[in-house]
C-alpha cells in the first residue's frame, strides 16, 4: 500500500473508531459524575487526574521509541529495530519507578498538607493515589509494545483495543450504581484494573504478531544505544510532564482558592476537550509514522510537506467540531449533565481556545521529533508552558475568575507558537513567513467566515434543539464551503474526499 493511500486508510479507520469511543466516553462521564456527585468527581479529578492525562503521556512516550522504529523501518534494518525495542524496556522499566515515587512523594504530601479536600474524605483520596500510580507504572512499562504496533502502521488492532477500552470504562461507570460501600473507592480500583487489562493485551498481540517483539532482552542489551534512547526519551518526557505539569498543576492551583466543585467543572471541560482532540490525533497517528519514515528514507522534502498539511489538517478538524460546541455549550452540558457545576461553561470555551492555539503546531511537533533535535525545542515550548501556574496564581489571587488560568495558558501557547515556527525554520530551512502565511493565516481565515456567522445570529437563535440544530448546520456548510475554497491544497482535498468517502461507507 503506498503511502498516501496508507494515511487515507488508517485515517477512515480511526475516525471510525473516534465517533464510537466519543459517544461511549462522554455517555461514561455523564454517569460517573451522577453517581459520584460534582464533589468526589472533583476529588477524583484533582488526585486520579492524572488517569485521564495518562493518554498523553503514553502517546507522548510512544513516540519517542516510535520515532526510531519508524526510522529504522523507514530504512529496512530489522536488527537495529530489534535492538531499539529490547533496550526500550529497560529504559521504560526505570523511568516508570521514577514516575512512580515522584508521584507518590509529591502527590501524598499535598493531600495532607495544602489540597482542600474534607477530611472525611482523606483516607480514600489516598487510595485514589495509589490506584493512580498503579495505572500510571503498568502504563509507562507497555510504551515499547504501543510503539511496535503504531510504527506498523496496524490501526485495525488499535481500533479493537480502544473500543474495548471505552466500553470498559463504561462498564466501569454503570457498576456504581450498584456497589456497596464508598462508590469513589470502587471507581478508582476498577479504573485501575481496566487499564492494566488493557495493557496486558496490547503486550501479549505484539508478542504474538512481531519478530522484533519476541527477542532476549540481555541479547539485544547495547549502552550505548540505552544512551541515545534516554537521551531522547528524557526531553521527550520533560516536553510531556511539562504539558501534564500545566494542565494537573492548573487543577491544583485551582484548589487553592476554589472548592472541589470548581475541579469538577475543570474536569468535564478537560472530559469534552479531549474528546474533540481524539478526531485530530487519530489523523496524526496516521501520519506520524509516514512523517518519521520519510525521515530515515532522508526525504526531507515529503517531511515537510506531510508535515504543513498535518498541521492545518489538525486545526481544521478540531476546530469544525469545536466551533458549533463553543457557541451552543449551554445547551449541551445541560443536555448531556443532569447538574452542572458552577463555572463549566467557561471552562470549556476556554479549554477550547487553547487547544485551537496547540492544534496549529501538531504537524511541525511531528517533524521536529523525527528530525531528533529536540532538546532546545522542549526546553523553550515547556518551560513556556509551566508559566502558566505562577501567572494564572498570580491572576487568581489579586480576584480574576477562577477560568482566567485558562486564557493565561492560551497566551503562553500563541508565544510557544512563534518559537516552534523559527525553530522548524533553523531545521529544515522553510521560511517562517511561509509558515505564517501559509499554515497559521490560511486556517484562522478559513475558520473566520463561520465564526463570524455564529456571532452574528447567536443571540437570535431560539433556545432548545432548534438553535442547536441550526448552529450546527450552518455551522458545516460555511466551515465546510471554506475548507474547499481556500483552506486545503489540491493534494489535502484528495484526502479529504477520499476519508469522507470511506466514513460515509463505514456509517451506511
Amino acid at each position: 500500500m503506498q503511502g498516501s493511500t496508507k494515511i487515507i486508510f488508517n485515517t477512515g479507520i480511526t475516525y471510525a473508531r473516534a465517533v464510537v469511543t466519543a459517544l461511549i466516553s462522554l455517555y461514561s462521564t455523564r454517569v460517573v459524575l451522577s453517581s459520584l456527585g460534582a464533589s468526589d468527581f472533583g476529588i477524583f479529578n484533582v488526585i486520579g487526574g492524572v488517569v485521564a492525562m495518562l493518554a498523553f503521556l503514553n502517546a507522548a512516550m510512544t513516540t519517542s521509541t516510535q520515532r526510531y522504529l519508524s526510522f529504522n523501518l523507514g530504512k529496512g534494518d530489522l536488527s537495529l529495530v530489534k535492538k531499539i525495542f529490547a533496550n526500550s524496556v529497560v529504559i521504560h522499566l526505570v523511568i516508570g519507578l521514577i514516575i512512580v515515587l515522584f508521584i507518590e512523594g509529591i502527590a501524598s504530601y499535598l493531600i495532607g498538607n495544602k489540597l482542600q479536600i474534607d477530611s472525611s474524605r482523606i483516607e480514600v483520596a489516598r487510595y485514589i493515589l495509589h490506584f493512580t500510580v498503579a495505572s500510571t507504572f503498568i502504563t509507562v512499562i507497555s510504551v515499547p509494545y504501543d510503539a511496535v504496533v503504531n510504527a506498523h502502521e496496524n490501526m485495525i488492532f488499535l481500533a479493537i483495543v480502544t473500543i474495548i477500552e471505552a466500553i470498559l470504562k463504561l462498564l466501569v461507570a454503570l457498576s456504581l450504581f450498584i456497589v456497596p460501600g464508598d462508590k469513589l473507592f470502587y471507581f478508582g480500583l476498577l479504573t485501575m484494573f481496566s487499564a492494566i487489562l488493557i495493557r496486558l493485551i496490547k503486550r501479549t498481540y505484539s508478542k504474538r504478531k512481531y519478530e522484533e517483539c519476541r527477542i532476549t532482552i540481555m541479547q539485544w542489551y547495547d549502552l550505548r544505544e540505552i544512551k541515545e534512547l534516554t537521551s531522547f526519551a528524557s526531553w521527550q518526557l520533560f516536553g510531556t510532564l511539562c504539558s501534564l505539569g500545566r494542565n494537573q498543576g492548573v487543577a491544583i492551583v485551582l484548589n487553592f482558592f476554589y472548592s472541589t466543585v470548581v475541579n469538577a467543572a475543570y474536569g468535564i471541560a478537560n472530559q469534552i476537550n479531549a474528546q474533540l482532540m481524539f478526531f485530530s490525533q487519530t489523523m496524526m497517528s496516521a501520519m506520524r509514522p509516514q512523517i518519521m519514515k520519510s525521515e530515515g528514507s532522508n526525504d526531507r522534502d515529503r517531511v515537510i510537506r506531510l508535515s504543513l498539511s498535518a498541521n492545518r489538517l489538525s486545526f481544521y478538524l478540531f476546530t469544525f467540531f469545536a466551533l458549533p460546541l463553543y457557541f451552543q455549550m449551554p445547551f449541551v452540558l445541560d443536555l448531556w449533565l443532569k447538574e452542572v457545576p458552577q463555572y463549566t461553561v467557561e471552562f470549556c470555551r476556554a479549554i477550547l481556545l487553547l487547544t485551537m492555539a496547540n492544534q496549529i503546531n501538531m504537524g511541525l511537533m511531528t517533524a521536529v521529533q523525527a528530525i531528533g533535535k529536540i532538546k532546545l525545542y522542549q526546553t523553550v515550548a515547556g518551560g513556556i508552558q509551566l508559566l502558566t501556574l505562577p501567572i494564572g496564581f498570580w491572576f487568581l489571587k489579586i480576584g480574576y475568575p477562577s477560568y482566567s488560568i485558562v486564557l493565561v495558558s492560551f497566551v503562553l501557547e500563541c508565544i510557544s507558537t512563534v518559537f516552534r515556527v523559527f525553530y522548524f525554520r533553523y531545521l529544515t530551512g522553510y521560511p517562517a513567513w511561509k509558515y505564517f502565511l501559509g499554515v497559521i493565516l490560511r486556517s484562522v481565515l478559513t475558520l473566520l467566515p463561520a465564526a463570524i456567522f455564529l456571532i452574528i445570529i447567536g443571540e437570535k437563535l431560539p433556545e432548545g434543539i432548534t438553535g442547536f440544530l441550526v448552529c450546527i448546520i450552518s455551522s458545516i456548510l460555511i466551515y465546510v464551503g471554506s475548507l474547499v475554497l481556500y483552506g486545503l491544497d489540491r493534494s489535502e482535498k484528495r484526502i479529504f474526499k477520499e476519508i469522507t468517502r470511506k466514513l460515509f461507507k463505514i456509517i451506511i
